[in-house]
């Protein structure tokens, strides 16, 4: 596809060169027994996005810190604020992720020392200094400066614990706003309109480029498999579906594409299993094992936890095997349902599996009320990124019905993503949805935050955004 309008004066600011990134971040609550007033993680979390501190920042081992960007904050599993930039002592500024504490032991307690996630923790910050001598480390052993915020408040702790909501965090504070919420705000209307359509439209090439690519290298048929198996994944597990899907190809015979099989393969079957089902899986998986020793996922592969019990992973595989086995040919079928001008999100919705209905993992406690194994909205995601993408490069005879198709999707439901991206080019959630109307405008606010405000480690100070919205304007 060609470039879109948007793409363009992106493409002609990055080749004038720009910035690199910056941080964002979560907290999980803790109540404390330290201080007379219900202080928690939350409140802490609260003071370090609205920084709440006193000029001249130092560590614990007395080095000046500098804080350029504190950081997004983190709903997710993880680290508190991510892509924060700071400056410690005469050391570069780095961008990387915060972890905030009420002590400093706490990143011991709560495991980080071992957690894979919290590798790129740049800053640790602790609201007391009892038991901060000791310097906490990374998985790899990085040491992580240290900054005790008990005698660097901006006011104290009682103060500021009566003047924040802490209900009102992150998504209703209202001031935390990138620099082109301002520029944007003097656009019309129309233009934003536009410009998100164009940011959208470009979001859309680059997917079908890439399916262009995978079709060339793979064949249609597996580009498409190994496209809805990595969404099945959802973030948190995508590479290891479509890791799964290369090495179960669908070219193989229907008999190697069973439950045992891709079950096997995947890790999740121990000797052990505990149901009716889990033993049938076995019995079938332990005879075919040896065939597929070479292509079995090693644990690691999967993140099991800090995920939403209906998208578990062995849910969603058993949502994919009961899928390949309602619609072998489902690639066929997307494409049929596009010309015929019929609902291409059917086919995901027909998928049944009496077990998968009604259990989140194998051998789990069965789940009284049965669930979709794919939903309604999740259908719609994977129609919008997946499907319409491998048919606009597949068969570039129905350009025109899947741009139409694509134009007329309603947005999906809000995520972090969205809901940062909203805040930070348009101030508030209820100015955002006001511009965001079609899954098209909600892919342009995702591409322009992806573009620019992911690659921005200046706290906007250097962020080129601006200037494409006023070379927008000017019809450049």
């Amino acid at each position: 596809m060609a470039a879109t309008r948007y793409g363009e004066l992106r493409d002609q600011i990055f080749r004038q060169s720009f910035p690199n990134i910056y941080a964002p971040a979560i907290l999980r609550d803790a109540d404390s027994q330290y201080h007379p007033l219900p202080i928690s993680e939350r409140l802490v979390q609260c003071i370090w996005y609205d920084q709440r501190l006193t000029a001249g920042l130092t560590t614990t081992d007395g080095r000046p810190v500098a804080v350029i960007f504190p950081g997004w904050w983190n709903l997710e599993a993880g680290p508190d604020f991510h892509h924060a930039t700071v400056k410690v002592g005469d050391d570069p500024e780095v961008t990387g992720a915060i972890e905030v504490h009420l002590r400093a032991e706490d990143w011991m307690h709560h495991g980080h020392a071992r957690d894979p996630l919290y590798d790129n923790v740049v800053l640790h910050v602790v609201l007391w200094e009892a038991g901060s001598q000791t310097l906490q480390r990374t998985r790899l052993g990085d040491a992580i400066p240290q900054i005790v915020l008990q005698n660097q408040l901006a006011a104290p702790i009682e103060q500021l614990y009566d003047e924040i909501d802490l209900d009102a965090y992150p998504h209703n504070v209202g001031n935390h706003a990138g620099r082109c919420a301002a520029t944007l705000a003097d656009l019309p209307d129309s233009e934003v309109a536009t410009l998100l359509d164009s940011a959208g439209d470009e979001r859309f090439a680059g997917k079908t480029r890439r399916f262009a690519r995978w079709i060339q290298r793979l064949g249609p048929e597996q580009a498409f498999y190994e496209g809805w198996m990595e969404a099945l994944g959802y973030k948190a597990n995508k590479t290891a579906f479509r890791t799964l899907a290369q090495r179960l190809p669908i070219t193989e015979s229907e008999n190697a594409r069973s439950a045992a099989i891709f079950f096997g393969v995947a890790g999740f079957l121990p000797i052990k299993q505990t149901d009716a089902y889990g033993k049938r899986l076995w019995k079938s998986w332990w005879k075919l094992r040896p065939d597929y020793a070479d292509r079995q996922l090693p644990k690691e592969t999967w993140r099991l936890t800090g995920i939403r019990p209906a998208n578990h992973p062995h849910r969603r595989l058993g949502a994919a095997v009961a899928l390949l086995k309602r619609h072998p040919n489902l690639a066929d079928k997307v494409i049929a349902a596009i010309e015929s001008d019929g609902d291409p999100a059917k086919l995901f919705l027909q998928v049944r599996d009496d077990y998968w209905q009604h259990h989140f993992t194998l051998g789990g406690q069965p789940q009284a009320k049965p669930q979709e194994l794919i939903g309604a909205t999740r259908a719609a995601e994977i129609v919008a990124n997946i499907v319409l993408p491998f048919v606009a490069a597949h068969e570039p005879r129905l350009a025109s019905q899947v741009k139409d198709r694509y134009a007329a999707l309603r947005p999906a439901s809000d995520n972090a993503i969205v809901r940062l991206a909203g805040e930070q080019l348009f101030a508030k959630a209820a100015v955002a949805n006001r511009h965001v109307k079609t899954t098209r405008q909600q892919q342009g606010l995702i591409q322009i935050f992806q573009d620019f405000c992911l690659n921005d480690k200046s706290a906007c100070r250097l962020c080129q955004f601006p200037e494409l919205v006023r070379r927008w304007a000017s019809g450049d």
